[in-house]
């Protein structure tokens, strides 16, 4: 059944209101039943302040050279119980540390969600990196690397451009800015994999960043 909802607040037409300091109104809305809100800092300095932000960076392994199917590349549980904080997923992707001089070796990067509940993989033991400063230990994620699943791979670019003349140490990071893209529900597994023709072993470390959060999750 559904509710019926009432928005209060004033709707702002062509005229910007200009209320003195000490004035109580409420809030402005647009024609959208939207608030209107003056930003005043960057757009993650909220979240990330309240602790619940965490990156980690996957031992060195060796790419795919093909599109994944069974295995991953590297995932994150979300280890909460049932009620517990969802994981938005803020970027994710792979530095790669050894390029193959041979032919073009740009990176294909690839994700995937496992649907319903996965069970509880072995932690690989990484670091988990808060993003404020925190004690490690805040979190209950688990990493894994080339865990099987059988999630929907999708592709996400734009890919590091290939070259085939190199020389030196070459570093190049393939990452993709989710923008809260992906939702890990609490036993939910997120995955992600790079590929490229060629493979060495290791040849790549991937990374993830996290947010986590208290919201009702919708099955």
């Amino acid at each position: 059944m559904a509710l019926d909802t009432d928005i209060y607040g004033l709707t702002r037409g062509t005229t910007v209101p200009n209320y003195a300091d000490s004035v109580e109104a409420q809030p402005a809305l647009n024609t959208r039943g939207e608030i209107i809100v003056a930003q005043g800092l960057p757009p993650l300095a909220e979240l990330v302040r309240q602790g619940g932000s965490w990156q980690v960076l996957s031992a060195a392994t060796a790419a795919l050279t093909a599109v994944p199917t069974t295995t991953a590349g590297h995932s994150l549980w979300n280890g909460e119980a049932d009620t517990g904080k969802i994981y938005v997923i803020d970027s994710f992707g792979a530095v790669e540390i050894i390029v193959d001089v041979t032919q073009q070796n740009s990176l294909a990067l690839f994700a995937a969600v496992e649907a319903g509940k996965f069970t509880a993989p072995t932690d690989a033991a990484l670091t988990k990196a808060s993003l404020n400063g925190r004690n490690a230990g805040g979190t209950n994620a688990r990493t894994v690397a080339g865990a099987t699943v059988a999630g929907v791979w999708t592709p996400h670019g734009p890919s590091a451009p290939g070259a085939t003349a190199l020389a030196g140490a070459i570093w190049r990071v393939t990452e993709f800015d989710a923008r809260g893209l992906y939702v890990v529900r609490p036993g939910g597994l997120f995955s992600f994999a790079v590929a490229k023709a060629a493979a060495t072993a290791s040849q790549i470390r991937y990374f993830v960043r996290w947010h986590e959060v208290q919201l009702s999750f919708v099955s």
